[in-house]
């Protein structure tokens, strides 16, 4: 929110809270029930309801209107980069071998003039909605890097067993 210059509001009253656990409770309660009288089963099906049909009817009954009518949404701060700020960010400490891992993949960051290592470090690993990975470090910024391939596990040749085979041999 810090990154998009929005300031966080709490409702510190119980009819301001009250408000908003009513809406939910309407959601919950009345929107299901009429998703199902109507017959719906898809979420296609159900978007197209909702935008015909039940929000212009809630609108009608609920809504009232603002007392200013200017937009209160406001263009992001100069330089914001949206897809950088609502991505998932992941907090990693960079391995001995420049490495860092994601849900079990990991990525070798490479040297770059600004990077040659950055083991034991921590960066920002971001996982963007177009499904890529961006690598940030506090001070250096972007971190180029390579996804690894998956390396096969080594099986220990002499595996020892967890019981003792002479003492079944024995009964």
């Amino acid at each position: 929110m810090k990154s998009l210059a929005i300031q966080l509001l709490f409702a510190h009253t119980p009819q301001a809270r009250g408000r908003g656990e009513r809406i939910n409770g309407s959601f919950q309660g009345r929107l299901v029930a009429e998703l199902r009288r109507a017959g719906i089963k898809t979420a296609a099906a159900a978007t197209d309801y909702l935008n015909r049909v039940f929000i212009p009817k809630y609108a009608t009954r609920f809504g009232t209107k603002p007392r200013n009518p200017d937009s209160a949404f406001r263009r992001p701060p100069p330089g914001t980069d949206l897809s950088a700020v609502l991505c998932a960010h992941h907090r990693r400490n960079v391995e001995n071998d420049n490495t860092v891992s994601l849900h079990g993949i990991r990525y070798q960051l490479l040297p770059s003039r600004r990077t040659v290592r950055l083991a034991a470090t921590d960066v920002d690993v971001q996982e963007r909605f177009d499904g890529t990975v961006h690598i940030f470090h506090p001070r250096a910024g972007e971190v180029p890097h390579r996804r690894l391939t998956a390396q096969p596990r080594a099986v220990p040749t002499n595996q020892s067993m967890p019981y003792d085979v002479s003492a079944l041999q024995r009964v």
